[in-house]
């Protein structure tokens, strides 16, 4: 068990160091901390089910073995180890678009191109609106890049009519685990409009790892072995008063 332990030791512990290495070698401006802060990432999401593959017994017991062990593990020790995977995920996510996120501000003329993490954003126009209770002016910019399909999107400045309250709504588009975010500033009378740009980079990972952590909270109440039952009524019936009189 402690040769196990050590061996399931240096494995994670040497996972974590090379992502340290890799992050740190493939990105230039990239702070130390946030190296450190992927390898722990790493760290916690492996070492959540180092202890699984322990117990299944590989690659010493063969696969159909291993297998076998798995089904008979209690479902406690799978919610612990999606709850820490789900950790794992989630600081991952949130230091990396801490670290890596990218921002664009610009003042924007319709045809005018801005470049964002590989993508060419083309600002084609304003579009007046109006809806039931509120008008608006949408911004309507082709997103285009390499491996991706040219589309629109439309950030806008609405205003609603009642209370004459105005509003920013943001453009969103995910891709994969990252997401571009378009919102708008004011816009002039000639059409031009401020463009505030980000990408975020994994931070679906944050919604993600929250729900892996809700699914071993889930698995772990479903171990009968941690439920808590509620007293049983006793059988035998009592005697009314005067019985033994």
């Amino acid at each position: 068990d402690l040769l196990a332990a050590l061996q399931r030791l240096y494995f994670v512990a040497g996972a974590a160091l090379i992502a340290v290495v890799l992050v740190m070698a493939f990105t230039s401006d990239a702070p130390v901390l946030a190296a450190l802060g992927i390898g722990l990432a790493v760290w916690v999401l492996l070492g959540a089910f180092a202890e699984i593959v322990t117990r299944a017994g590989w690659p010493k017991s063969g696969l159909a073995t291993g297998f076998r062990r798995l089904a008979g593990l209690p479902r406690s020790m799978w919610g612990t180890a999606l709850g820490h995977a789900g950790l794992g995920v989630t600081l991952l996510g949130i230091v990396s678009v801490t670290a890596f996120q990218t921002e664009v501000i610009r003042h924007v003329s319709p045809g005018d191109q801005t470049e964002i993490a590989g993508y060419t954003l083309t600002f084609e126009g304003l579009s007046p609106r109006k809806g039931s209770n509120f008008v608006e002016d949408a911004a309507i910019f082709e997103v285009t890049g390499e491996g991706v399909t040219p589309h629109r999107l439309e950030p806008t400045k609405r205003v609603y009519t009642t209370r004459r309250m105005p509003t920013t709504e943001a453009a969103i588009e995910t891709y994969w685990f990252s997401q571009l975010y378009l919102s708008l500033g004011e816009a002039e009378a000639d059409g031009s409009i401020t463009l505030r740009a980000w990408w975020k980079p994994f931070v679906t990972l944050i919604w993600l790892g929250s729900l892996v952590m809700v699914a071993g909270g889930i698995a772990s109440l479903s171990d009968r072995r941690l439920r808590v039952g509620a007293p049983r009524p006793s059988k035998a019936r009592l005697k009314p008063a005067g019985a033994n009189a």
